[in-house]
C-alpha cells in the first residue's frame, strides 16, 4: 500500500486539488473555457521542464534554459520581421541557436570541468546580455508574426495543437529514457558517474547529449511562446525557469519515485498550473504566483530527496544477507539405568 501511494500519490494530490478548486469556484474553475486555457498555456512550460529534467537525469543542472527560451522566442520573430526570413527558416535557425547554446554548456561543464551550476548561470547571463543587444534594450516586437507561425499554436475544432506537440515530445522522451541504450546510460551517469565509467559507459557523451537536447527543447518552447502570442517579449524567459525545476523535482516523487521521469514531470506541471490558476481566479494578488512556485520547488526538492534516501536504504537492507538460524543441538539421550 505504501509503495502504491508513493508511486501514485501525486496523481491523488492532483485530483484532490482539482476537486477542491472545482468545489470552491464552481462557476469559474471547472468550465470548458478555463480548462482549455490551462491546456493551451502549458506546452512551452512542458518543453522547458523536460529540458531541465533531462540534464537532472545525468546529474547536472542547466540554469540557462529560461534564458535560452527567451532568446529563441525573440530571435524567431526578429528574423522574420527585420530580416525577411520565412517562418520555417526562422524556426530552424532558432532551434539551431538552442542546440548551439546546449553545446556551449556542454563544453563548459564536460570539456572544461566547470561546475554545472556556475557554468550555466554564466551562460544565462551572457544570453541575457546578448538579448538586450539584439532587442535594443529589451524592446518588444508587436505584430508581424505570419499566419504560418501563429497557426502552429491555434485551436482547431477544440483540438489544442501545442498540446499534441507536447504529447509527442513526452512519448519520445519516455521511450528514449526507458527503452534505449543512451537513455539507460544517461540514468546510470546520473546515478553514479564513477561506477558508470568503470562499467564502460561513455558518461561524457551522455552529458553532452543531455545539454544539447535541453537547448533544443528550450528553443522549441520559445518558438511556441511566440506562436501563441504573435509577439516577442525580451524579458519573458527567466519566468519559466523556476516552474520548470519545480515540476521536474515534484515529478521525481511520482510514477518512478526517486527518479526524474517524463510522466511525473508532466503531472507536476499541470498540478502547479491548476494551483496557480485557481488562486488567480479567486483573486489572489500577483505576488502569490512566485511565492507559490518557490514553495512548491522547496517542497518538491525535500520530498524528492526523502524518496531517494528511502530508495537507497531499501536497497541497502535488501543487500544485507539474512543470518540463518543455527538449529539448537539436540539434547543428549537419557543415561540408561
Amino acid at each position: 500500500m505504501s509503495r502504491l501511494l508513493s508511486r501514485w500519490g501525486l496523481v491523488l494530490v492532483f485530483a484532490a486539488v482539482f476537486g477542491a478548486f472545482s468545489a470552491w469556484l464552481p462557476n469559474k474553475f471547472p468550465t470548458s473555457g478555463n480548462l482549455q486555457d490551462i491546456l493551451t498555456s502549458q506546452p512551452p512550460g512542458i518543453f522547458i521542464a523536460y529540458a531541465a529534467m533531462l540534464v537532472l537525469v545525468v546529474g547536472e543542472f542547466d540554469l540557462s534554459v529560461g534564458a535560452t527560451l527567451g532568446l529563441c522566442q525573440y530571435i524567431v520573430l526578429k528574423l522574420i520581421t527585420h530580416y525577411g526570413l520565412s517562418w520555417q527558416a526562422a524556426i530552424v535557425t532558432a532551434i539551431g541557436v538552442g542546440a548551439f547554446i546546449g553545446a556551449a554548456n556542454a563544453v563548459a561543464v564536460v570539456g572544461l570541468g566547470i561546475n554545472s551550476f556556475i557554468a550555466t548561470i554564466g551562460i544565462a547571463t551572457i544570453l541575457e546580455g546578448l538579448l538586450q543587444w539584439i532587442s535594443s534594450g529589451n524592446e518588444p516586437i508587436f505584430g508581424g508574426a505570419p499566419h504560418g507561425l501563429t497557426s502552429l499554436a491555434q485551436t482547431k475544432h477544440l483540438v489544442v495543437l501545442p498540446v499534441y506537440y507536447a504529447l509527442v515530445a513526452s512519448i519520445l522522451l519516455w521511450i528514449v529514457l526507458e527503452y534505449t541504450v543512451i537513455g539507460r546510460q544517461m540514468r546510470a551517469t546520473g546515478a553514479n558517474r564513477a561506477a558508470a565509467k568503470l562499467s564502460g559507459i561513455h558518461t561524457a557523451r551522455a552529458r553532452v547529449i543531455a545539454f544539447v537536447a535541453a537547448g533544443v527543447l528550450a528553443a522549441i518552447g520559445g518558438i511556441l511562446v511566440t506562436a501563441q502570442v504573435g509577439a516577442a517579449d525580451a524579458s519573458s524567459g527567466p519566468a519559466y525557469l523556476l516552474p520548470a525545476y519545480a515540476a521536474a523535482f515534484l515529478g521525481a516523487t511520482a510514477i518512478r519515485p526517486g527518479f526524474f521521469n517524463v510522466w511525473g514531470t508532466l503531472i507536476a506541471i499541470f498540478l502547479v498550473a491548476i494551483g496557480i490558476t485557481g488562486l488567480q481566479l479567486k483573486g489572489a494578488q500577483p505576488w502569490v504566483t512566485p511565492v507559490f512556485n518557490g514553495g512548491v520547488l522547496l517542497l518538491a526538492v525535500a520530498v524528492s530527496n526523502f524518496a531517494a534516501t528511502q530508495r537507497v536504504l531499501v536497497r541497502a537492507r535488501s543487500a544485507v544477507p539474512r543470518r540463518r538460524r543455527t538449529p539448537s543441538p539436540a539434547p543428549p539421550p537419557p543415561e540408561s539405568a
